[in-house]
């Protein structure tokens, strides 16, 4: 009896399932797209928002509002800042969104909260982490606000959104809390884009007709007469192999690849092997050890809406300066997306993202090249 009775528990743990095997970056394939599970509520996928990462504290920011045309995840118009923990997989609400009751207008027509903070804006692109600084830095206005401004904002009157001008913000992650940088005659990056260039150590911004550089010591924006493309939705990445910028796509929906030398301050299309699809809103991201960037384009006439979540993966060669279209299983893709980020650390590209499962919140992608 005793036989009898060890015997089918000696069947169940030799014929029970091996453990899965949690997530763990080291292990992560190339060359194809894999979902990364998280922990704790998402971010609200904010199609006007953008984000910013710190390799080195291995932590992703976002920051921006789809204001008005908010979901219902952002409960109106919302100034919060979200972060992603890469270590851990956690993710993280800094503060909860103020009210519009504590929007103000500064004499010199910039906008604050009354509690130090940027109103709910849009920030397409123009979102980016300054290493030297240790802070997330966000170049944009409420340019929006001209939308149904009596009814989104029945404190002000009058014609009061005409004349917003262009703020330089800055986001201590460590203290959570914003200054605004007066004097810093912020240009209006308003749908158009900004990067890091990791050589001269600085910012670089434009608007399509005129570039910009971040002069930190003197705490001020530098124009320079160089443009590359008209219109906006624009996306920047900084190429490590040309030690360049690089810029792809408008709202008109475009292919064209521009290089900017930040040196020279000069603009000029490349010209490149190999064809893509046409980007407004590229989600981008550039590989700085493998020196390749990537662009997942949607696979849909509209680049700017994508209904269909449908997308193809490109890899643009820095060296050869050539396209490829991979030919792999992409992550869902809804549009304009902002989002896209490389992790040196961990050696991945981060694509961020509503699915069909998640509703209006985020779910992460990674894909290692190689």
């Amino acid at each position: 009896m005793k036989f009898l009775s060890f015997f089918p528990l000696v069947i169940l743990l030799c014929c029970s399932a091996p453990e899965k095997r949690a997530f763990d970056w080291r292990f992560l394939p190339r060359g194809e797209w894999v979902a990364v599970p998280t922990t704790g509520e998402a971010a609200p996928k904010v199609f006007h928002g953008g984000a910013a990462i710190s390799p080195a504290r291995g932590e992703v920011f976002f920051f921006g509002s789809d204001t008005h045309a908010p979901t219902g995840l952002e409960q109106g118009e919302t100034n919060s800042v979200w972060r992603l923990n890469l270590k851990t997989l956690a993710w993280s609400k800094d503060y909860e969104q103020e009210a519009k009751s504590a929007y103000r207008i500064l004499p010199d027509s910039q906008t604050v909260t009354t509690g130090g903070r940027p109103w709910a804006i849009h920030t397409f692109d123009a979102v980016e982490y300054d290493p030297t600084a240790g802070r997330m830095v966000v170049v944009s206005f409420p340019k929006h606000a001209r939308f149904a401004p009596q009814e989104r904002f029945p404190m002000f009157s009058g014609e009061w959104f005409t004349s917003l001008k262009p703020s330089h913000w800055e986001y201590d992650p460590d203290t959570k809390s914003w200054s605004l940088l007066y004097g810093a005659n912020a240009p209006d990056l308003f749908a158009r884009a900004m990067t890091w260039d990791s050589d001269s150590r600085e910012l670089i911004a434009t608007d399509g007709a005129r570039t910009w550089h971040f002069d930190r010591t003197e705490g001020k924006w530098i124009a320079y007469d160089a443009a590359c493309v008209a219109g906006y939705h624009l996306s920047m990445v900084y190429d490590t192999f040309a030690h360049r910028a690089l810029l792809l796509g408008n709202n008109g929906g475009s292919d064209t690849l521009f290089t900017y030398d930040p040196r020279q301050h000069r603009w000029s299309r490349v010209q490149t092997g190999g064809s893509t699809l046409p980007a407004n809103g590229a989600a981008i991201a550039y590989d700085t050890r493998n020196h390749v960037m990537l662009y997942l384009a949607n696979d849909y006439e509209n680049q700017y809406n994508n209904p269909t979540g449908k997308a193809v993966t490109f890899i643009y060669h820095s060296r050869e300066k050539r396209w490829t279209r991979l030919d792999i299983e992409s992550p869902e893709l809804y549009g304009m997306n902002y989002l896209m980020q490389y992790d040196p650390v961990r050696n991945a590209f981060l694509h961020f993202e509503k699915s069909r499962e998640s509703g209006d919140r985020i779910r992460v992608w990674a894909f290692r090249y190689k």
